[in-house]
């Protein structure tokens, strides 16, 4: 079966790698988004995956509207296109083109968490599981039938790009049996909508934190979205992202927003405890340690964040 794989993310890379390494199907190559300006000097750049995959010697298309996308499709007599984290939904007319259509591999266990962050929205609202979810592309938002799932354990001190990082080696396993399950003419099953649950995208303002939560809501923020937008606070006028932090069993309690500084330690007072800043990256500067941050502060009393 000759397969392609859409995706704009590197979690497509053992996906990928497997597919090469495969002798039973033939990989056509990578459909990812088109390059775009990003960083402070908004310079036009490849996606990680991209460059990866460029690195790998690995054929590449980047169409820029579904018009470029049907003629990829038609020209290279595709039997199943696999998405995993693309990032787009695919029109009606597009999805049939594909001798066997599309699958999608998505990392929740359908219909909960149906859209683009499953695992951060598993992680911010304290699920204990977590897991994979093979199914065939129809118009809805992860709404088609399903070939295989698997479900795992959430490690209590996962981020979401370490969940994602497990996932995507289960999930390359699931994708290629799932393509066998095809070959051999094995349907999917209907999808039900009991109990379905939505996990739309994040948004950076999503990432601020609010100190007048409990200490394990705080926990799971910072967990979901510190890799991907980010969680940050303001200290008065300056805005610090947070890199690492952890709950204090040993401080004595302060009160919420309230910030205290014992040696080159850096403290935050929550709703029921207290939070320990590890390590920060002060707005126009590069990331630090706490103690580094302390030490370059000229006020150390009166602090708080909101």
């Amino acid at each position: 079966m000759k397969l392609l794989v859409a995706s704009s993310s590197p979690v497509a890379k053992p996906l990928i790698t497997a597919l090469i390494a495969s002798n039973k199907h033939e990989f056509g190559g990578l459909i990812t988004n088109p390059d775009k300006a990003t960083g402070r000097g908004m310079q036009i750049e490849a996606n990680e995956l991209a460059l990866w995959a460029s690195s790998e010697k690995i054929s590449i298309s980047k169409p820029e509207s579904n018009n470029d996308l049907k003629s990829l499709l038609l020209s290279a007599k595709t039997d199943l296109v696999i998405t995993i984290a693309y990032g787009k939904l695919i029109p009606q007319d597009l999805l049939q083109l594909p001798k066997y259509g599309w699958i999608n591999v998505h990392f929740s266990k359908l219909p909960k968490w149906r859209g683009a962050a499953p695992v951060q929205w598993a992680i911010l609202s304290g699920d204990k599981t977590s897991g994979i979810t093979v199914f065939q592309l129809d118009k809805g938002m992860d709404t088609g039938p399903t070939y295989l799932t698997h479900e795992i354990d959430i490690n209590p001190m996962e981020r979401s790009d370490e969940l994602l990082d497990r996932l995507s080696v289960i999930g390359a396993d699931l994708a290629i049996k799932t393509v066998d399950l095809i070959s051999q003419n094995v349907p999917p099953s209907p999808q039900s909508d009991t109990d379905a649950s939505l996990a739309p995208k994040f948004k950076k303002s999503d990432g601020k934190l609010d100190w007048s939560m409990q200490i394990d809501q705080i926990l799971n923020q910072y967990r979901a979205l510190a890799a991907n937008p980010g969680v940050w606070t303001m200290l008065g006028d300056l805005r610090l992202k947070i890199d690492g932090l952890r709950i204090s069993y040993g401080m004595e309690k302060i009160a919420p927003c309230s910030v205290a500084i014992e040696g080159e330690k850096l403290f935050i007072g929550a709703a029921n405890g207290v939070i320990e800043i590890e390590k920060l990256t002060p707005a126009g500067r590069n990331q630090m340690s706490a103690g580094e941050f302390i030490r370059g502060l000229t006020n150390r009393e009166g602090l708080s964040v909101g």
